[in-house]
């Protein structure tokens, strides 16, 4: 009853909350593009800053009622099959501008045969991807890569992960799905909620899958 009423309130807060923060994000891009000329460099700076807040702020909101779903464990799922080679091509796509600025190079390995599809939620496994992808090229550095290889092994497909960052000892790795907890990374510049992983894992276990973890410092 209590993680229901949870859910409940969450849901509620994250429609009163994203509201204003729609209109916050609607009229600074208004500004971005009605006046760009009359903008001093400073003040666009100024505008990237206000949207760039805005949608960390939006992905945070999102993020905190996804894990209340999962812990009372109200969140549906539609199954269907899926082309995960698909998933992760869209998802490589989506990261392509990120892993460019941070000068990170991102690989995908696949067989030339057709894969079998996937039984999931397309949606969650692409945000699955998309998270995983997403962290292995904000905490890699200058000038690394991202591989990612995707493989059937005994009727399961397999999706690999490997990046070139700077890696976790075991203590870290111990801790790697605390909610909140960014394992020291809150002093870097790198922005993050310390809950991605958390819905991450729970959505691979809810799709009938299992999210492992190899790294070294």
């Amino acid at each position: 009853l209590a993680n229901r009423t949870k859910t409940e309130f969450m849901a509620r807060m994250s429609h009163e909350l994203r509201t204003p923060l729609n209109a916050i994000l609607g009229f600074t891009q208004i500004l971005q593009r009605d006046t760009p000329r009359t903008l001093v460099p400073e003040q666009k700076r100024e505008l990237e800053h206000v949207l760039h807040a805005g949608h960390h702020l939006l992905s945070l909101i999102d993020d905190l009622l996804d894990l209340s779903r999962v812990e009372a464990g109200t969140l549906r799922l539609q199954f269907t099959d899926v082309d995960a080679a698909a998933v992760v091509r869209d998802a490589m796509g989506q990261i392509a501008a990120q892993a460019e600025a941070l000068g990170v190079h991102v690989a995908l390995d696949a067989p030339d045969a057709p894969l079998p599809p996937a039984l999931a939620d397309r949606t969650r496994l692409r945000q699955v991807v998309l998270n995983l992808l997403s962290n292995a090229v904000k905490y890699n550095r200058p000038g690394g890569s991202v591989g990612l290889r995707l493989s059937a092994e005994a009727g399961r497909l397999r999706l690999a992960v490997r990046d070139t960052g700077c890696g976790l000892s075991p203590a870290q790795i111990e801790q790697l799905f605390q909610p909140f907890n960014r394992l020291g990374r809150e002093a870097s510049d790198v922005q993050g909620t310390g809950i991605g992983l958390v819905i991450t894992r729970s959505l691979v276990e809810l799709m009938n899958g299992r999210l492992d973890v190899s790294s070294q410092p």
